[in-house]
C-alpha cells in the first residue's frame, strides 16, 4: 500500500508486523492478551491514522474467534499494562 510520506510507509509496515505478532500470540493460545494489545494500538491510531486502525480492527475480529488455551489466565496483570 504505497503512500506519499515515508513516515506513512514506516507506519504501514510497522502495523503489518504488529498484526503478524498479535496473530501469532493469539494462535499460541492467548488471544485475549493479543486482543487487548490490539485494542490499545487501535486506540492510539484511530484519530490520526484511521486506515491503520481499521487494519487492527480486522485483526481483533480474527483474534476474538480463536480459542483461549486452557490454563491461560486472560486477566493476567502483566498483559494488562499499557505499552508506553
Amino acid at each position: 500500500m504505497p503512500t506519499d510520506c515515508p513516515h506513512d510507509d514506516a507506519l504501514v509496515t510497522t502495523v503489518g508486523y504488529l498484526i503478524k505478532a498479535l496473530r501469532a500470540l493469539g494462535q499460541s493460545g492467548d488471544p485475549d492478551a493479543a486482543n487487548r494489545l490490539a485494542a490499545q494500538a487501535w486506540l492510539a491510531l484511530r484519530d490520526d491514522h484511521p486506515r491503520e486502525a481499521e487494519r487492527l480492527n480486522g485483526a481483533m475480529h480474527y483474534l476474538v474467534r480463536l480459542p483461549q488455551e486452557p490454563g491461560k489466565d486472560s486477566t493476567n496483570p502483566s498483559t494488562d499494562q499499557e505499552i508506553k
